[in-house]
């Protein structure tokens, strides 16, 4: 069993003066079933640092929730916390998946910019897939995706390529160049039951030796 760590949303309860970390029950169960074991990740630095250095982790997923700080969102601790495991990730050539917010985090490390898109929020959307890249064949495989994010882009620049896009444009998955690092739009752990096709990506990802 491979031991991944699984970041998590920061919720903000006013009537108990709380920031907590939140994490889906679903992501548990999705991963149990591809024989990977969730480390849950806080959003707090000195407990990053500390899982990098003492803890053998074989992988990252950066999950879902929260707007990223620059366009709007109220958890910068969680910014900081996926930025960091993802500097770990590309120098350790880790694998590494982004979902939704995560992949928004991606491609705000490699400098690429988001925008408010429209018709992206509890719906469904066909995929044009970019043929001859590492994850074509596996994302092509889905009739189509499930939707819930505000924000996305119309492009990839520099180390990222894009692997598919929606009918209007807006990019759905990516991948690194030479590392193995990968996003994805849509919740794997939201599609009940559990798509074969994701789960196989996920294997893919977090099982292969490339």
């Amino acid at each position: 069993m491979k031991r991944i760590a699984v970041t998590q949303r920061v919720e903000v309860i006013p009537s108990h003066t709380e920031r907590r970390d939140a994490l889906d029950q679903r992501w548990v169960t999705f991963l149990q079933t591809i024989n990977l074991l969730p480390i849950l990740v806080p959003n707090n630095i000195p407990y990053v640092h500390q899982l990098i250095e003492d803890e053998s982790i074989d992988g990252v997923l950066l999950t879902g929730g929260n707007s990223l700080a620059r366009y709007g969102g109220y958890a910068p601790e969680r910014d900081e916390t996926e930025k960091l495991l993802i500097e770990f990730a590309y120098n350790k050539n880790l694998p590494l998946l982004g979902v939704c917010r995560g992949m928004q985090i991606i491609q705000d490390y490699f400098n690429n910019s988001l925008y408010e898109v429209s018709g992206h929020i509890a719906t469904r959307h066909s995929l044009v897939i970019n043929k001859g890249l590492r994850l074509s064949k596996l994302v092509n495989q889905h009739k189509d995706v499930n939707s819930y994010h505000k924000y996305g882009a119309n492009k990839v620049n520099g180390d990222l390529l894009e692997v598919a896009h929606s009918h209007d444009g807006v990019v759905m998955a990516i991948e690194h160049t030479e590392k193995n690092i990968f996003g994805v739009m849509w919740h794997s752990e939201r599609e009940l039951p559990f798509n074969k096709n994701d789960q196989d990506m996920f294997k893919e990802i977090f099982w292969s030796d490339k």
